[in-house]
Formats: structure tokens, C-alpha cells, sequence
């Protein structure tokens, strides 16, 4: 990236001319502040020819759209393009893969997930009924057994479904305790 406000001295501010009526060297800035924000910065009094303004402005976009944009804005791209044109192209094509492997990596993620749900609740089908086959011969000897072992043959297996499919929900979080309340321990002698 560049360093806006420089002027190839290293950072440092335009000398200043002591004869009035000489140009002032103006700053070469880059366009990295989209015009509706500069013209909102200007009206509020942000000095944007500062070089310390510029740069921070830049860290600042930069860093706001790092997380939430899959390509970098405009006006970085171009500076990418500046350097090495065919940069540009190589970033989309790279963006783009890796729009699709994670697409590719979600889709895996959920079908996996679906085959576990779906294979839990066969097997527990089958606990169930083979539960409910032994508590019918059961009850041939103790009726008390043969009941105790259809709800368990039934609810355990439900049970142990949702609580899988509930264990894997995260917590919400806890709020903060309250700050305790400060005492005056002041003694007086």
C-alpha cells in the first residue's frame, strides 16, 4: 500500500516555498477514501492533506473491509494493478476458488452432519424395538419389568438423540456480573 502524503521524501511534509506567490507542491494522494466519505470528512473539518489523517484513514478502510468483503475495494485492487497488472485477475480467480472450496467444504459439513442425524435415528428405531420385543416376553413373568423396560427401550434412545442434537448448540453466553459494591473502610481514630 501506499503512504499517502508522501511524496517520495520519505513521508515528509511539502517544504513550504517563502515566496508567497510560488505553487505549493500539493501532496500525491492515492484514492483510498471513496469521494461521498471525503466530501463528509471535509464538511466536518478532517483535514485530509495531512499525511498522519490519510494513513490512518487507509489503515482504517483496509481494516474494515479485511473481514467482510471477499476481494479488497477498489482502490487497493488498483494499486495492486499499479505493481504487477495481471495481480488483479490472479486475485479474483483466487477469490473465486476459494468462494467454492468453502462452499464445497460447507456442503461436505452438512451432509455429514445429516447422514449421523439420520443413521442415530435409525439405530435408535431399532434399540426401540428391540426393546419393546423383550419387554413383551418380559411381561409374560413381571408386568412392573416388562413396562420399565418399554419406557426405557422407547425414551432412551429419543433422549439420547436430543440431547446430542442440543449438546451441540453452544451456550449463550453468561452476562457479567454486577461490580461489586465499593465499601468506605475508612476508620476514624
Amino acid at each position: 500500500m501506499s503512504d499517502h502524503g508522501s511524496n517520495g521524501n520519505g513521508g515528509e511534509k511539502p517544504k513550504l516555498s517563502s515566496n508567497p506567490s510560488a505553487p505549493v507542491a500539493e501532496p500525491v494522494r492515492q484514492e483510498i477514501v471513496p469521494p461521498e466519505l471525503e466530501s463528509i470528512l471535509r464538511t466536518i473539518g478532517v483535514d485530509l492533506t495531512d499525511p498522519n489523517v490519510s494513513k490512518a484513514l487507509e489503515i482504517s478502510l483496509t481494516t474494515m473491509f479485511r473481514g467482510s468483503l471477499p476481494l479488497a475495494p477498489p482502490p487497493i485492487l488498483r494499486e495492486y494493478g499499479n505493481i504487477r497488472p495481471e495481480l488483479i485477475d490472479k486475485l479474483i480467480t483466487w477469490t473465486e476458488e476459494q468462494s467454492a472450496h468453502r462452499r464445497n467444504m460447507e456442503k461436505l459439513r452438512t451432509e455429514g452432519s445429516e447422514k449421523r442425524m439420520n443413521r442415530a435415528q435409525w439405530i435408535g428405531a431399532a434399540v426401540a424395538l428391540g426393546g419393546l420385543s423383550l419387554s413383551a416376553y418380559v411381561a409374560h413373568y413381571s408386568t412392573a419389568a416388562a413396562i420399565a423396560m418399554a419406557l426405557v427401550s422407547v425414551g432412551g434412545p429419543t433422549a439420547a438423540i436430543w440431547l446430542a442434537h442440543n449438546m451441540r448448540r453452544p451456550s449463550p453466553p453468561t452476562p457479567p456480573a454486577p461490580p461489586a459494591p465499593k465499601s468506605s473502610s475508612t476508620q476514624v481514630s
